[in-house]
């Protein structure tokens, strides 16, 4: 494994980020803003086994992105457009056998330039998909320890629902693959990857919500090096993550949301744990 190179594990999608209300968007002529807080740790990458395969080996991640998603004007019976740009700003440590890095900056940009909303008639299922594509906005050098950006274009398809069974129960997704360009200055082409991020939530009232949330990540196909498969196993990476969600609505469209999640069964990946703060209200 090459140490200073930023394909061991890492994908352009924040997996586990959406865990609550995934399926809704604006009404036609409305823009939600949405803040995304993330403090990770790990002290430990997984190999194909399971067990530690880099010694001394301790990440952290702090990042705060913004979002904002207009929905057009127009819409088609019960179908919606909107538009939606991610903006991570990054801090990364890293430390390695082959040494340690810190960096601050911007990440790789999200862009989501059409999704194709839907709202049954009875307002108790929220969906749609889009195919959204990650940018290499961040910063990249091929000799640096840490790197905010990963120096790939990646293809995003999505779709996000959210269902109502009762007044006071939530279930969303959202289902994701991604797909990468390979890194030109590595000659590194990570795999495919599938990512499931689920809430199952409470409502105690109007305003708290209690749920139980993770997510599930799962590399299909080979990562590959100058056209040659990394590892016998391709170095398919794997994640699992689950914990406990508090979210508290302030107004109809506006609130915040505080969830932790821990990761096991890790092939092929740094393992850790996340703590997310997330908000969101109408502009």
């Amino acid at each position: 494994m090459t140490t200073h190179a930023t394909e061991n594990g890492q994908i352009s999608y924040p997996f586990g980020v959406n865990t609550s209300l995934n399926g809704l968007l604006p009404p036609p002529g409305g823009t939600q803003y949405f803040n995304y807080a993330l403090y990770s740790s790990a002290n430990k990458f997984a190999g194909s086994d399971g067990n530690s395969r880099v010694p001394g080996f301790h990440s952290s991640v702090i990042a705060e992105t913004p979002r904002v998603v207009h929905t057009w004007g127009a819409t088609v019976g019960p179908f919606t457009l909107s538009s939606s740009a991610i903006v991570p700003i990054v801090h990364l440590h890293l430390s390695t056998p082959g040494g340690t890095g810190n960096r601050t900056g911007l990440g790789d940009v999200i862009l989501e330039p059409l999704m194709f909303g839907y709202v049954n008639p009875s307002k108790t299922l929220f969906a749609f998909v889009s195919p959204s594509f990650a940018v290499p906005s961040g910063s990249y050098s091929v000799n640096r320890i840490a790197n905010t950006g990963l120096n790939t274009y990646a293809f995003l398809p999505y779709m996000s629902l959210t269902w109502f069974p009762r007044s006071d129960w939530e279930i969303s997704t959202t289902t994701l693959f991604e797909m990468n360009s390979p890194n030109h200055a590595t000659q590194y082409h990570s795999g495919a990857v599938a990512v499931l991020d689920y809430l199952i939530g409470y409502s105690l009232n109007r305003q708290f919500q209690l749920g139980v949330q993770g997510t599930f990540l799962k590399q299909f196909t080979d990562d590959t090096q100058d056209g040659v498969r990394v590892g016998t196993d391709g170095f398919r990476g794997q994640s699992v993550a689950i914990g406990p969600q508090l979210s508290y609505m302030w107004g109809p469209a506006s609130g915040i949301v505080v969830k932790y999640q821990r990761e096991f069964a890790v092939r092929n990946r740094a393992q850790g744990n996340k703590l997310w703060v997330q908000f969101s209200f109408p502009l």
